[in-house]
């Protein structure tokens, strides 16, 4: 029975330890360049352009914390002019400081373009082929982005978070031949055709999709706050002892350099030397008299109230609550 409840005990703080750790943000996201999927490759500026798109929007979003993916290469020369030194060492940009993703924003692009239909028009008329008819040209632009959402870490597409966004606007069409291959987000042209507002259709779908995503924190960071709580827990592995007692006060040997903090269980064990029949002392057990709650912690000692009414003296042996004493050296 014992070890069930120790087990139970060290699993509860382990869990509720990792939730502390893993609860404070929003998780962290990165919008990959979109790529074509059977879509011409004269837009050279698709990928990246509408990946900034994404960006600007995904980013009015308060479930993920976006980071920057596009302008790699501009932060870069960045911490370069600190790097070669002329930008001073304290307001340089260190390397080292970026942040990590947690997930991918993976795009690909599968309709884009404008499909024209030509109604009515008649027989000519007049021996030059006069304007005897006449036709309605009816341009239906359609731009149709399938996306997903990767977790980094572990590689797994984000149950929920996959998806295929159409967006369909009839008018007319943009004139890539004439376009000079920039990023076509800010191009004025571009947003203010048919094709352009097709695009922020579609756009428009991923966002509220994506905004109503419950996603936790991915593997990188679960893996990462799995990691420094069992580097805690690994510190608590010791035997203090008993330091001071003054009224219902106990100071422990046991302070933040072992992994503790306010509000952690210590168990106090009054040693009990087993001899044999010569008097030579054997082996020493451990008999717990009482549990404390740390109210004050310093680096290498700690405080708490010994409520119980138990005797505690010094140079008695203290514990984490969750720790089999026994098993300590």
């Amino acid at each position: 029975m014992k070890t069930s409840v120790r087990l139970f005990s060290v699993a509860t703080s382990f869990t509720i330890a990792l939730s502390a750790f893993t609860s404070h943000a929003a998780p962290t996201i990165v919008v990959a360049k979109t790529e074509p999927s059977g879509v011409s490759g004269w837009q050279p500026a698709m990928g990246e352009g509408l990946a900034q798109m994404l960006i600007t929007e995904l980013t009015k979003l308060t479930n993920f914390k976006v980071l920057e993916s596009v302008a790699l290469d501009d932060l870069r020369a960045e911490r370069a002019l600190g790097e070669s030194g002329e930008v001073s060492q304290s307001e340089s940009v260190k390397k080292g400081q970026w942040k990590g993703a947690d997930y991918t924003f993976k795009s690909t692009v599968t309709r884009f373009g404008g499909k024209e239909n030509t109604y009515g028009g008649g027989p000519r008329i007049g021996p030059f082929g006069g304007f005897g008819g006449f036709a309605v040209r009816n341009t239906e632009n359609e731009v149709q982005i399938d996306w997903r959402i990767i977790d980094n870490a572990s590689r797994e597409v984000v149950q929920g978070a996959v998806g295929r966004a159409d967006g369909i606007e009839r008018g007319s069409s943009f004139n890539f031949a004439s376009f000079g291959g920039g990023g076509f987000n800010n191009n004025r042209e571009f947003m203010d055709s048919a094709l352009g507002k097709a695009t922020m259709k579609a756009l428009a779908q991923i966002t509220e999709k994506v905004a109503t995503l419950n996603v936790g924190p991915g593997a990188r960071t679960l893996n990462a706050a799995t990691e420094a709580v069992a580097a805690s827990a690994a510190l608590k592995n010791v035997k203090g002892v008993v330091k001071l007692v003054e009224g219902k006060e106990v100071w422990v040997s046991l302070g933040a350099n072992n992994g503790f903090s306010k509000g952690d269980k210590i168990k106090i064990y009054k040693p009990v030397e087993k001899k044999n029949k010569k008097g030579e002392v054997v082996a020493t057990t451990y008999e717990s008299v009482t549990e404390i709650i740390l109210t004050r912690v310093q680096k290498d000692k700690s405080m708490g109230q010994n409520t119980s009414g138990a005797e505690v003296n010094e140079d008695w042996a203290a514990a984490d609550a969750a720790v089999d004493l026994e098993k300590l050296d």
